[in-house]
């Protein structure tokens, strides 16, 4: 674990990214503060022995009548993705979308785990529009999934 945990440090500051590791339990908090409509993204590194999970959490919490369309916003958004998961809290409406690397047995690289670290905050670039928007009432998800995915096609994907 004191490998990676050090390989992530370095990832941090040779980007020159803002980040805090709180040594008691073995996790990093960074986050980005966004001008355009994602807003702010919180991000923690939960290491374990042989594993870390990257959450990026979404800023903005789901009301309760809307938790049945923005579940099934993420689903179709679920599906196919390669690199990780949107998950959402039915208590509280929190988004985040987490991603996993085994290190048991491996030697993983700088490039894999910077990839880890970061695909959410693309993964959040991407889809944020469109879950605004089914956050804010629009019941249309398949057309919102469609404008988001679309935009993957313009280059926004990483």
């Amino acid at each position: 674990m004191k490998k990676y945990i050090e390989l992530i440090e370095n990832i941090f500051k040779e980007m020159e990214w803002k980040y805090d590791y709180r040594e008691d339990n073995n996790v990093f908090i960074s986050g980005v503060n966004s001008n355009e409509m994602m807003g702010n993204l919180k991000m923690f590194i939960f290491m374990e022995e042989n594993s870390c999970n990257v959450y990026w959490v979404f800023g903005h919490n789901v009301e309760k009548s809307y938790l049945p369309t923005v579940s099934e916003f993420l689903h179709r958004a679920n599906f196919g993705l390669k690199d990780g998961n949107f998950e959402m809290d039915y208590d509280d409406g929190e988004i985040k979308y987490k991603t996993f690397v085994n290190f048991l047995n491996s030697d993983v690289s700088k490039e894999v785990l910077q990839r880890t670290m970061f695909i959410g905050v693309q993964m959040f670039k991407q889809y944020a529009k469109g879950l605004l928007k089914v956050m804010l009432g629009d019941e249309k998800v398949k057309e919102c999934i469609e404008m988001c995915e679309g935009e993957e096609e313009q280059g926004i994907s990483m």
